[in-house]
């Protein structure tokens, strides 16, 4: 039988104490400083990682903010809105929308005119002709109403959304003037989602909407049906 031959792995010596000693530091110090580069390089890593990540959601960071408005939008039509913007940087996903009066949640538009306005709502329908109401989905509601859908739906980078708008018509006075008073003490509150899936709650009025980790269906959506 062959005998196995062991293989043995020496420092070579030079015989000379000293010169040893200083050899094995030597190696000893490029050891040590191999691994403080290799530590300060991973580290740097990190940090530039994390860098990336922040600039990343710097460049998408939505913001909602909400305003009503009561105004001329052309020449002498005067209208009262509802509008949600995004005032910040990328597209928001609005996952989650409620909107209330007085406390209580509104499911959609016709509703909101229920609560705030009903006597109003009733006399800007006249005598109850065609020509004085318009349908959208289910709802039924007066004659120069305009709604939009929000909850669903994505809205861009500098977007104005209005949820609902009622030009002034001379029907509608009534109705308009209690509708513009009631929109100063309506409340909202939405969940919103970035591009990369980062997600915020938000009552419309802050800088600093609370993160959640995915938003939540509302009892009672405010949606456009």
């Amino acid at each position: 039988m062959t005998p196995e031959i062991e293989a043995h792995t020496e420092v070579h010596k030079t015989g000379h104490r000293w010169i040893d000693i200083s050899v094995a530091a030597c190696a000893l110090v490029v050891s040590i400083t191999s691994l403080c580069v290799a530590i300060l390089h991973g580290r740097t890593m990190e940090r530039m990682a994390d860098a990336n990540a922040r600039l990343v959601a710097a460049n998408s960071w939505p913001i909602l903010q909400s305003y009503t408005s009561d105004w001329a939008r052309t020449g002498n039509e005067p209208v009262v809105s509802l509008n949600v913007s995004n005032r910040g940087v990328g597209p928001a996903k609005v996952e989650a929308l409620e909107l209330f009066w007085d406390g209580k949640p509104v499911r959609n538009v016709q509703a909101l005119l229920e609560l705030c306005c009903h006597a109003a709502t009733e006399a800007a329908f006249g005598s109850g002709r065609s020509s004085q109401v318009v349908s959208s989905g289910r709802q039924v509601l007066p004659e120069g109403f305009d709604i939009s859908s929000l909850q669903g739906d994505v809205l861009t980078a500098g977007e104005t959304r209005r949820l609902y708008e009622l030009r002034r018509t001379p029907a509608n006075q009534q109705l308009f003037d209690q509708l513009a008073r009631a929109s100063l003490t309506v409340t909202m509150r939405a969940c919103y989602c970035s591009v990369f899936d980062e997600c915020w709650a938000t009552d419309f009025h802050t800088l600093k909407p609370e993160p959640v980790r995915q938003c939540a269906e509302p009892k009672i959506p405010f949606t456009t049906r």
